[in-house]
């Protein structure tokens, strides 16, 4: 099978039909890469060796590196902002820490790249790390960069599973035409979708907010791209607020739009939200703590004193993130 004659990974990154870690050998597919539906869209198998649906307590849908690549290298100067929003400031540990906390927990966890600012997490590092652990990696390109397609292109053979952005951070407009390809190439990839969405704990009460526009990341300017690809889910971290309500209408109306609850101490989170956890979007809430900004023990105890019902609570903290990886 061939990539379609009109494949924007075949315009820009060439035809790799021989190469078995490609692209076109992801889209083609051998027996193993079979497409499930889940809740109207389609994902794909996904299980590290020795992992097992059954035997994991949850899936934590947004980890951050927590070592000081990322704390100090990529957000540093941004923790006084942090610490003043979020009431805690994120020390570096290490990625044996990291691994460590999650057995204990007995988490799976989506681990997210990151590519802003011209920092950035080597995406080759985060797929190898991720394909022997309990994490799935999600890995992260700058779609401002002149490469940008070539760099998504090269996500299947480094074991990425799906593509992780942040408008504000990334300075750019998702309702922009210009970076339609770039989503196109994504969803030609099977690529799962996981995009800041809301406000941000980072330049938080800073003059300017340093310089971040918290604009580019209403998620309403997401659901063009939903409409367009509706077999490439999308996650709406932090369930967008204070835009909460267009997250919530987008996911009513979109089945492949999927709410993430991380970033939250969920006592807090908007009664609008809370009311269609155990409703009508049972099946598209997704657990996440945003690691190390937020205890992901803490976060267990915040989310058992919301008092769902068991088999909502299962949904959300581990069922339907597994079914939209292949868990």
């Amino acid at each position: 099978m061939q990539v379609p004659a009109g494949s924007v990974l075949r315009q820009h990154a060439g035809d790799r039909r021989a190469d078995r870690g490609s692209y076109a050998w992801l889209i083609a597919g051998p027996s193993w890469w079979h497409m499930t539906r889940v809740n109207g869209s389609l994902a794909a198998p996904w299980s590290a060796p020795g992992y097992r649906h059954g035997a994991m307590r949850g899936v934590d849908m947004h980890v951050h590196l927590p070592t000081g690549d990322w704390v100090c290298g990529c957000v540093g100067h941004y923790l006084d902002s942090v610490e003043r929003y979020f009431g805690t400031r994120p020390e570096p540990r290490t990625v044996e820490d990291l691994v460590a906390l999650y057995e204990r927990l007995d988490l799976r966890g989506v681990l997210l790249g990151w590519d802003a600012e011209g920092r950035e997490i080597d995406n080759a590092w985060l797929g190898s790390f991720c394909r022997e652990s309990r994490f799935v990696g999600f890995g992260s390109v700058d779609p401002n960069r002149p490469d940008a397609l070539d760099r998504l292109a090269r996500f299947p053979s480094l074991g990425l599973r799906g593509l992780k952005l942040h408008p504000t951070m990334q300075a750019f407009d998702p309702g922009d035409d210009r970076f339609l390809p770039f989503f196109d190439a994504a969803a030609e990839l099977g690529l799962t979708l996981l995009t800041h969405a809301g406000t941000s704990g980072l330049g938080a009460g800073e003059p300017g907010g340093q310089g971040l526009r918290i604009d580019l990341a209403r998620p309403i300017l997401l659901d063009r791209i939903a409409a367009r690809h509706p077999r490439m889910p999308i996650v709406l971290a932090h369930v967008g607020w204070p835009w909460h309500l267009e997250a919530v209408a987008m996911a009513l109306h979109k089945s492949n739009v999927y709410l993430d609850i991380s970033g939250w101490k969920y006592r807090y989170l908007p009664e609008d939200v809370r009311r269609e956890m155990p409703r009508r979007l049972r099946g598209q809430f997704v657990f996440g703590t945003d690691y190390p900004m937020f205890d992901p023990e803490a976060c267990l105890a915040e989310f058992e004193a919301l008092g769902l019902a068991e088999d909502v609570a299962e949904a959300i903290l581990r069922d339907n993130a597994a079914a939209l990886l292949g868990l």
